[in-house]
């Protein structure tokens, strides 16, 4: 194989890898972007031509503080990679959480000449995480907070009271036949739909 099928070869299997399913940009050493693949685009709502010229401020939400992207570049610019969440905008306004990673490109001498950032959209697994929580800690039928949620709770209470050297109360109600209403009202009614008590 020739030197040039080689280089060929190379670009060929980079332009398949740049068109993943993962939403990736490229940006220069100051952050400019020059080209994102058709995943980010998707992701995000914004075409190439929207986003090129453009910094990754572009699609930034207001979820992290200037303290977090400061931190970010710093673990960045020192060891020439950074992963982790971040919460992104979309181009109507949707704030959307997606695991990132960037990383330094170099030219011979050590110095940055581009960076390349992929991000995994986690859209659908916080969605995910956020149903199993409401399922755990409150109850299908009232919607109220369960057993569950009043134990954790009252466990974060203590340690809290512990440290802070404070010191609280509970109190507690017992409603009459509470439960057996509840479990007659949840074989009634199918699970997940408010029943009015009225």
């Amino acid at each position: 194989m020739s030197e040039l099928d080689r280089a060929e070869a190379e670009l060929r299997v980079a332009a398949t890898a740049f068109e993943s399913q993962q939403g990736m940009i490229i940006t220069d050493a100051q952050g400019v972007i020059l080209r994102v693949n058709e995943s980010f685009s998707r992701v995000t709502g914004y075409s190439a031509q929207e986003a090129v010229g453009q910094t990754p401020r572009l699609i930034q939400s207001d979820r992290h503080t200037p303290d977090f992207y400061a931190q970010m570049w710093r673990g960045l610019l020192a060891t020439g990679h950074w992963q982790g969440e971040l919460w992104n905008r979309r181009k109507g306004g949707e704030v959307y959480a997606v695991w990132a990673t960037i990383c330094a490109v170099t030219d011979d001498a050590g110095r940055v000449t581009h960076y390349v950032g992929t991000q995994t959209d986690m859209t659908q697994r916080k969605e995910a995480e956020a149903r199993i929580l409401h399922l755990a800690f409150y109850d299908p039928l009232t919607r109220l907070p369960n057993r569950r949620l009043l134990l954790d709770r009252l466990q974060q209470a203590a340690v809290s009271s512990l440290h802070n050297q404070c010191v609280g109360a509970l109190l507690f109600l017992d409603l009459d036949s509470f439960k057996t209403l509840n479990d007659t009202l949840l074989r009634s009614f199918p699970v997940g739909k408010p029943v009015s008590m009225r």
